[in-house]
C-alpha cells in the first residue's frame, strides 16, 4: 500500500515529473521512496526517448542500398540488423552461409547479386530453385538454363551420351583389331604359310 501525501506534495511532484525531472531524483529531493513517487505518477509518461540516429558507417550502408537495391552483409551485420528494425522493407535472406539484406521490391536484383557471388556452389535446377524460394521471386527458364551451363563448363562436368561413349569405344576396338591383323597380315610366318600350301 502506498504511503499517503498531501495534496501539495502530490501536485509538486507531478509537476517536476511533467517538467522532465526522473522519479528517482524527485524521490531523492523529497526523502521518499522511488516507488511512492511513481504510484503517483505512473499515468504520466516518462522522459521522451530519443530517436534512433543513423550516422557514420550505417548511414552509408544506408545509401549504398538505396543506391543500388542491395547490400551483401559482409562485416557489417549489425549495423544492417539496426537498419532492418527501423525500415521494415529492408529484407535479409540466406543462402548457403551466405547472406544479403535488400529493399523488398528489389528482390530480383538481389537474387542475381547473390547468384553471382555463389556462382560456384550452385550446379543443379534444385539448388538454384531453392534460391529463388528463399528470394521469394523466379527468373525465366532460360536465364536458369544460361546460369547452370556457365557454371558446369566452369566446374568441368562433361557429360557423355552412351551412343557417343558406344561409338568411341567401337573406334578404340577396329583400331586395335586392324593393327592386330596388319601384323598377322605382314608378319613372315604368315607368308612362309601361304608358300607351303599355295
Amino acid at each position: 500500500m502506498t504511503r499517503k501525501l498531501s495534496e501539495e506534495t502530490v501536485q509538486k511532484i507531478r509537476e517536476d515529473t511533467i517538467e522532465g525531472k526522473s522519479r528517482y531524483e524527485i524521490a531523492s529531493e523529497m526523502g521518499l521512496s522511488p516507488t511512492v513517487i511513481y504510484a503517483y505518477t505512473k499515468d504520466i509518461p516518462g522522459k521522451r526517448q530519443r530517436e534512433p540516429c543513423i550516422r557514420g558507417k550505417t548511414l552509408a550502408l544506408l545509401k549504398n542500398l538505396l543506391k543500388k537495391g542491395y547490400v551483401s552483409t559482409g562485416n557489417n551485420r549489425t549495423s544492417l540488423r539496426f537498419l532492418q528494425k527501423i525500415f521494415p522493407v529492408i529484407k535479409c535472406s540466406q543462402f548457403k552461409n551466405r547472406s544479403i539484406y535488400y529493399l523488398e521490391d528489389k528482390n530480383k536484383l538481389a537474387l542475381r547479386e547473390m547468384m553471382e557471388m555463389d556462382s560456384s556452389r550452385i550446379i543443379s535446377y534444385q539448388e538454384l530453385s531453392r534460391m529463388t524460394q528463399v528470394f521469394n521471386t523466379d527468373i525465366k527458364i532460360m536465364q536458369k538454363r544460361l546460369f547452370i551451363g556457365r557454371n558446369r563448363k566452369r566446374r568441368g562436368y562433361k557429360i557423355k551420351s552412351r551412343k557417343q561413349h558406344h561409338e568411341s569405344f567401337s573406334k578404340e576396338r577396329q583400331t586395335l583389331l586392324d593393327e592386330f591383323l596388319g601384323r598377322i597380315l605382314h608378319s613372315e610366318v604368315l607368308l612362309k604359310f601361304f608358300l607351303l600350301f599355295f
